[in-house]
């Protein structure tokens, strides 16, 4: 597995180093495709290992000014401590959000398993209350996430909705993709009519018309929202909602603990692992 991973990482990772992400930003720009960028790493056991991982946002956000790329970032809380304290997660955070929202950017806060989700949205909640240049993702296939954006909309933040990648047990998660869809469906008409700024992220065609049908039905203008998409899958797509006129923001990550990352995904769920092989030849 690791060596198929390796063959293919080119496409999907930017690279291990910040310029790599950097460059591949640019190159996306260029198509007139927006990007997030992520440092990779998660789950954080040191205090020094997390204090690293806000050195490299830090330099990150200094990078996409200076090079005057039109990219935002994206970050876990558990890269920033959170295994080791919610307090220690939170004040990184921090640190990192004040100097991206110095330098005129914006910051997503990615979600993780289950186990991170409420000490996420709350970390999340008391930041963003304090600065709302700040989003968050959540996933539709939990079963709570209704719930979650009903909250969020009251606070009026900014939504990154995905489906959810990590493997979770039916008692807290639908375990049938058509359930999934449903709710992301759900989910994404209540957001886009909300008003609230909604980042879809998705490859499902079938969703992203749906999107585009929500959107033109209740003249929500494109500039409310934006589509969402991992680095390497469904170009074609990215390329052609740009033709018709949509914000597209692709996911660009990058770092060198890009294989145990993608280890991890490949081998949690196994509809991720087909997911990536039958975009290959997009």
């Amino acid at each position: 597995m690791s060596r198929i991973l390796s063959y293919f990482a080119k496409r999907y990772i930017a690279g291990e180093k910040q310029e790599d992400a950097i460059n591949t930003a640019k190159e996306l720009n260029e198509r007139g495709i927006k990007t997030t960028i992520d440092n990779l790493g998660e789950d954080v056991k040191d205090a020094k290992d997390a204090a690293r991982g806000v050195e490299e946002y830090m330099s990150l956000v200094e990078a996409i000014r200076k090079d005057r790329v039109d990219a935002n970032v994206s970050f876990k809380l558990t890269h920033l401590g959170l295994d080791i304290s919610p307090l220690m997660a939170e004040e990184n955070a921090e640190t990192i959000i004040k100097k991206a929202v110095e330098l005129k950017n914006f910051v997503w806060f990615d979600m993780e398993g289950s186990k991170h989700t409420e000490n996420t949205l709350s970390i999340f909640s008391k930041l963003h209350a304090k600065y709302p240049e700040t989003g968050i993702a959540i996933q539709s296939y939990l079963y709570r996430s209704a719930a979650d954006v009903t909250k969020l909309i009251k606070e009026n933040a900014a939504v990154r909705l995905v489906k959810g990648a990590y493997k979770e047990s039916p008692d807290i998660a639908f375990p049938e993709k058509k359930d999934v869809d449903g709710n992301f469906s759900a989910l994404m008409k209540r957001l886009l009519l909300s008003g609230a700024y909604t980042a879809i992220a998705t490859h499902d065609e079938k969703l992203v018309n749906e999107a585009k049908n929500i959107a033109s039905e209740n003249k929500i203008p494109r500039d409310h929202f934006e589509f969402q998409m991992l680095l390497g899958i469904k170009r074609t797509l990215q390329s052609r909602l740009v033709e018709e006129g949509y914000k597209v923001r692709v996911y660009v990550p990058y770092g060198t603990r890009w294989l145990p990352y993608t280890m991890r995904r490949m081998t949690e769920r196994k509809e991720n692992v087909w997911f990536v092989l039958k975009n290959i030849f997009d």
